[in-house]
């Protein structure tokens, strides 16, 4: 009787879950990678094109990240380049944008048509080749990415397109969405949206916060409903809010706009975007999206628009901005460190905001 009961004990002890330690993953995201002209032509080389110097300040950011994402905003190619309205860029920025640390590279945007249902396929082919993952191509098109035993997924949408063609791609719709998103949720233990909506904003005016539209609160709870744990939102060329949407007892991240990340765009609040960086935790089966932070950055060029960098607003100084070819417009405050600051802390509340990158060093 003594050897049974032994025996029961340890067959107990055994059977009782120790619970496994947290698994965790950093997830790392920048806005729109839009290719202007002047940006293809001062990064050729004679014999080609070579955009990694462009990246280098930031390059830590991004490859420190366990998985990292850009909306390459403009469609590539391999010849007859051009740059807005009906953008074509050098295929070679995928190499930089993987050199640079991006794993997931996002298509879905109003111009992902620029070059045709060609140009779109070549975009995804060449990408493919180059990139671990790429999203957004078609309606049901979606990424899966695992790193550390955490299944991430990725679903792209667009409410547009310049120009048109008979690819299916991903169109910003209720339909749509309610199709695509349940499916992919079933496969990840995370889902992240990557939205292309809302509205742009092209003016030296200076305003003291950027909104999101009532249609980008509307998609935000609609993709929070449909099981999405983080929505970043791209598009209005400047920076807007997060917040945490409630949902029947769970909650969304939302980063309504990431702003510009590269392009040469005309006017001070455009030069200014954020790498959103978060930490995912799966514990118990549970999934836990914890430390979200806007990380501030500036595009700079020269007002000969030249010198392409990106730099973390922290490492960027009123020396530098002096220099910066926003200067040659009509802007309404003057392009320094404390106006971008100011447009920083206006938009981005104190919850989301990293605090070594409050202020700039002086260069």
């Amino acid at each position: 009787m003594k050897i049974i009961s032994a025996i029961i004990s340890v067959m107990m002890l055994f059977s009782c879950r120790i619970p496994l330690p947290p698994r965790a993953i950093t997830l790392a995201a920048a806005g729109d990678n839009l290719i202007h002209s002047s940006i293809f032509k001062d990064a050729a080389t004679g014999g080609g094109y070579d955009f990694t110097p462009i990246f280098s300040e930031i390059k830590d950011i991004i490859s420190s990240a366990d998985i990292a994402y850009i909306n390459q905003e403009t469609p590539l190619g391999e010849a007859n380049y051009s740059g807005y309205p009906r953008f074509c860029t050098p295929k070679q920025i995928g190499d930089a944008l993987v050199d640079a640390g991006f794993d997931v590279i996002g298509i879905a945007n109003n111009h992902m048509l620029d070059q045709g249902d060609a140009g779109l396929k070549f975009t995804r082919e060449y990408l493919c080749s180059v990139a671990e993952n790429v999203v957004g191509y078609t309606e049901d098109d979606y990424a899966i990415v695992e790193r550390n035993g955490i299944k991430v997924g990725f679903a792209a949408f667009t409410y547009s397109t310049n120009c048109g063609g008979k690819t299916p791609i991903p169109r910003l719709n209720e339909k749509t969405v309610r199709k695509l998103l349940p499916s992919v949720r079933a496969k990840c233990d995370v889902l992240v949206v990557l939205a292309h909506f809302g509205d742009e904003f092209d003016s030296g005016r200076y305003v003291e916060r950027f909104e999101p539209s009532e249609r980008q609160e509307f998609f935000a709870r609609l993709f929070s409903e449909c099981g999405a744990d983080i929505v970043i939102g791209t598009h209005p060329h400047v920076i807007e809010r997060a917040a945490w949407i409630e949902d029947d007892g769970r909650r969304t991240l939302c980063v309504y706009s990431l702003g510009n990340f590269l392009s040469n765009m005309r006017y001070g609040s455009q030069m200014l975007g954020c790498i959103l960086r978060v930490r995912i935790i799966k514990w118990m089966g549970a999934i836990f999206v914890v430390s979200p932070e806007l990380i501030p950055t500036v595009c700079h060029f020269s007002s000969a628009h030249t010198g392409y960098k990106i730099y973390p607003l922290a490492e960027y100084g009123d020396g530098l901005a002096l220099l910066h070819g926003t200067n040659d417009e009509n802007n309404e405050k003057p392009f320094c460190m404390e106006t971008l600051t100011l447009y920083y802390e206006k938009n981005i509340d104190a919850e989301f905001r990293a605090e070594e990158y409050k202020r700039g060093k002086e260069k």
